[in-house]
């Protein structure tokens, strides 16, 4: 969707950075001693992938054998010590162990991960360390990255499957769904061409800035400096139009997604952009960051300057010179523009707030939302999407910071605003061009990253995102091809339909709901709609005839990169558009397949889980033992399901209507437990060298709430599979019970090491806690880890469901 798209009713699993944005150019320096390394490993990926696995199985068979002829080490801790990893219960003699390939992986991925030192740490003082201290030391940050971990390194598998079928011919054999038909030809070329024009560096340096260049003399055509004289001033709406015709955000978001109070219905949404320029709010106030930020800004408008000049008419850019030098940048042009931001991110409703459909949702008539901001003809905008339709009703996410801006929008000369337009453009555009004028904001993105200032990803990486973000279902088709089974289909189903059960029995038991609540939540429940591995509507990934017709109007060219982005952009906008005032699709992914992430999305009371986060070898497998399984996917199944009754899913019905369906006694007692884990995660911390930085609790309180409702559910389904048919033990494991197991396949889940830079950001911006609190809060809620490590204080700190 669209930077200027509806606010987004979706409750994501994580938010990804994607470390290299999909418009973002990658390293082309010289290949280093790493990268040949990694070279080798690629191309002998499948030996690789067979001999590890057995080398790791003969290992683990030898120390089994010993361990039993010794009569088995249990450890150097009493079985009665809180220190013992096994004190609690100990694995029946009796059970056997799973020496199985998926299960000698698994085991040795979970080996890998936990604390070399395990048996000298109580798990109860720090799970994290307790599970993760082998991760960290294994695992190093990438110069490109900003983060590393499990999650992550799930999605870079992905992307090998990807980039295999990207630069392999495309199959000459049928297959899974793969009919060697001409639509199948047809759209796998298209989809290669895509990423041959990505992936072909050198015509873009040919290129150079010159596409971009064309976007701004275009936009400053619409909006001059000078009032145009005898006609009704009209230029800003044409600018932000134009603008939101390429998918560029301006001071405003409007799109089009489902109506909270009547969900089968879509309508327009109207607010305050995610963001302005740098990532949050409280960026403007860091005065070392703004000075870096108006350097850049000012390097590379200058740069562009200076290559247009020659080139293009003298329009472009003209507004920005000095007058008494024609190719250099007035100073106050980069001041006004962030100063400009600055004054709209202020006005701008706190994150906690835009995600808060009690705030965000205040119904008004398209006239109405326009006189909210009359600078901007809004009617005008609509009208020109919709194609003359004027649809009856708008969402108006913030009236208030609406007011704001058409006082912000007043004070403001035409050349501040026109230079604001033009930035915003670049910031958008520039990282689909290759050119020196751009170096200066790759540079300042890597800062605000921590990163070294002129890594890039590989272009591959990049391409891929390029790809999965314009041709989406077309690679979503290769994928699932590829890497997901109908196994593996199987199995995310048991677990959900488990993870349901489960909580309808904690809903029934959770007494301070009032009784036609807890109906009503249990019906909830029984009527939320799973997705899994990818859709097979809207569109149907396994038909090529219908996944050609609907990419039919993006046009793609192997030579033309570019020109493919903008066509994709304007595609999708489109589609988005089309929507507007008709019925919800309910058939729709917001996800492609190779995702490794998972939603839950409200008004659609529908969960939604990728192919791309259901994969081996610990989160996913059919073959290995079940508390592997769902204590890593079940959690995550888990946590989505959580969301229809956390902060804010709560406010909606089982038909996913925006409603007060909640008496208030009930209302009184969820807030009074939900307190407990705003305070909770509030007072974590992370350090950084300006001081300790907290975590948001109100920000983050829905995730925190779907984590812990999450895991309990999960590990409770678990136990009533393995009531029926007990699990085997993991090989290089036994002295852990399958209880602990479960947990440490849950803490390998959030095992991950991120940058201060990175983490900064995310405590301002993302709902979702840091990843260690992820594994040290949700285990400090749950009952069950507790009793698994045999604990001291068996109560959890917050407890929901």
């Amino acid at each position: 969707m669209a930077e200027n798209a509806a606010p987004n009713d979706r409750t994501p699993l994580l938010n990804h950075d994607n470390e290299a944005q999909a418009a973002q150019p990658s390293d082309d320096s010289n290949p280093s001693l790493w990268v040949k390394v990694k070279s080798f490993l690629y191309r002998n990926f499948v030996v690789i992938a067979l001999i590890i696995p057995i080398i790791v199985l003969l290992a683990l068979l030898i120390a089994t054998l010993l361990r039993t002829r010794s009569g088995g080490d249990k450890g150097s801790h009493s079985p009665h010590s809180p220190h013992s990893p096994h004190s609690p219960h100990h694995n029946s003699s009796k059970v056997s162990t799973c020496t199985s390939p998926g299960c000698v992986l698994a085991a040795s991925t979970l080996l890998r991960s936990i604390s070399k030192n395990h048996k000298d740490l109580n798990p109860c003082d720090d799970f994290r360390a307790f599970s993760c201290e082998g991760f960290d030391a294994a695992h190093e940050i990438r110069e490109d990255q900003t983060s590393v971990g499990s999650l992550q390194i799930m999605s870079e598998e992905g992307q090998l499957v990807l980039k295999r079928i990207l630069e392999s011919p495309a199959p000459k054999s049928e297959s899974l769904f793969w009919t060697a038909s001409s639509p199948d030809q047809d759209i796998f070329t298209k989809m290669q061409d895509a990423y041959k024009a990505c992936t072909n560096e050198t015509q873009l340096k040919l290129l150079g800035a010159t596409p971009l260049l064309d976007l701004l003399l275009r936009l400053e055509s619409i909006y001059p400096t000078k009032k145009p004289k005898g006609t009704p001033d009209t230029s800003l709406t044409e600018a932000v139009k134009f603008m939101m015709g390429v998918g560029v955000g301006g001071p405003i978001a409007l799109g089009v997604g489902a109506d909270d109070k009547d969900p089968d219905v879509n309508v327009l949404q109207l607010g305050a952009p995610w963001s302005f320029g740098l990532p949050s709010k409280e960026y403007y106030n860091n005065t070392g960051i703004v000075t870096a930020y108006k350097e850049t800004i000012g390097a590379v408008l200058e740069a562009l300057l200076k290559e247009a000049y020659p080139n293009k008419s003298a329009t472009v850019l003209a507004t920005f010179r000095d007058e008494n030098a024609p190719m250099v940048l007035k100073k106050e042009v980069v001041d006004n523009i962030v100063n400009f931001e600055a004054s709209l991110a202020s006005a701008a409703p706190n994150p906690e707030d835009s995600n808060d459909v009690t705030k965000y949702y205040n119904p008004r008539t398209l006239i109405e939302a326009a006189l909210l901001i009359p600078e901007i003809e809004i009617s005008d905008i609509v009208t020109n999407f919709t194609k003359g339709y004027i649809p009856p009703k708008v969402i108006v996410g913030s009236p208030k910071y609406l007011k704001s801006l058409s006082k912000i929008l007043r004070a403001q000369d035409r050349e501040t605003l026109q230079a604001y337009l033009v930035w915003k453009m670049v910031a958008s555009w520039g990282g689909s061009v290759e050119d020196d004028a751009l170096k200066p904001l790759l540079r300042f993105r890597n800062k605000l990253q921590g990163k070294a200032p002129d890594i890039k990803s590989e272009r591959w990486r990049t391409c891929i995102g390029v790809v999965d973000s314009d041709l989406g279902w077309i690679l979503s088709r290769s994928f699932i091809e590829a890497a997901f089974s109908k196994d593996a289909k199987d199995l995310g189903d048991q677990i959900i339909h488990d993870i349901k059960d489960e909580f309808s029995r904690k809903l029934n038991a959770s007494e301070w709901m009032s009784k036609k609540v807890r109906k009503l939540a249990i019906d909830k429940v029984g009527l939320i709609r799973q997705k899994i591995g990818y859709p097979t509507k809207s569109p149907d990934v396994t038909n090529p005839s219908v996944l050609e017709k609907y990419y039919a109007d993006v046009k793609v060219s192997s030579d033309t990169f570019f020109e493919n982005r903008l066509s994709a952009t304007r595609v999708d906008i489109a589609r988005e558009w089309a929507q507007a005032d008709k019925p919800v699709d309910k058939d729709e992914w917001g996800m492609t397949a190779s995702t490794v992430n998972a939603y839950y999305n409200p008004p659609g009371n529908e969960i939604v889980f990728p192919a791309g986060i259901m994969q081996a070898p610990v989160f996913y497998d059919p073959s290995i033992p079940k508390y592997l399984s769902y204590g890593a996917f079940g959690a995550v199944a888990g946590h989505e399901l959580s969301h229809a009754f956390d902060s804010s899913g709560r406010n909606y019905d089982q038909n996913g209507n925006y409603t007060d369906w909640w008496d208030k006694d009930t209302i009184t007692a969820f807030k009074k437990k939900t307190d407990c884990f705003v305070e909770q995660f509030s007072n974590f911390s992370i350090p950084t060298k300006d001081g300790p930085l907290h975590i948001n609790g109100k920000l983050t309180l829905g995730e925190n709430i779907a984590d812990a409702g999450g895991l309990t559910a999960a590990f409770q389904s678990w136990k009533r599979r393995d009531a029926d048919k007990p699990d085997q033990l993991l090989p290089g494991l036994e002295e852990f019970t399958k209880e602990q197991v479960f947990f440490l396949a849950y803490g390998l889940t959030w095992c991950g090491k991120h940058r201060e830079e990175e983490m900064v950001q995310r405590i301002y911006t993302d709902p979702h806690s840091p990843d260690q609190f992820r594994i040290r809060g949700t285990t400090a809620n749950s009952r069950e880890w507790r009793q698994a490590f045999d604990c001291p204080v068996k109560k959890p700190t917050c407890e929901l469901w």
